[in-house]
């Protein structure tokens, strides 16, 4: 019996440890995907600015001719 809680105690401790490098891995993954989708929208922004500027700039300079 003694063998057998010593081994749940170890189990115990192992599987906390598993759960405190979980945790980190999920707070590691959720900065990362925060900083993903920082960059993909500024580059949304980017390309939608230089979509617009390339419709915008021949209509306008049509309309001063």
């Amino acid at each position: 019996m003694a063998r057998l809680e010593g081994a749940y105690d170890q189990i115990t401790v192992r599987l906390s440890g598993v759960e405190r490098e979980v945790a980190t891995l999920r707070a590691d993954m959720g900065s990362q995907f925060a900083e993903l989708r920082r960059r993909m929208d500024t580059q949304f922004y980017w390309l939608l600015t230089l979509v617009l500027g390339s419709i915008l700039i021949p209509v306008l300079r049509d309309l001063t001719r």
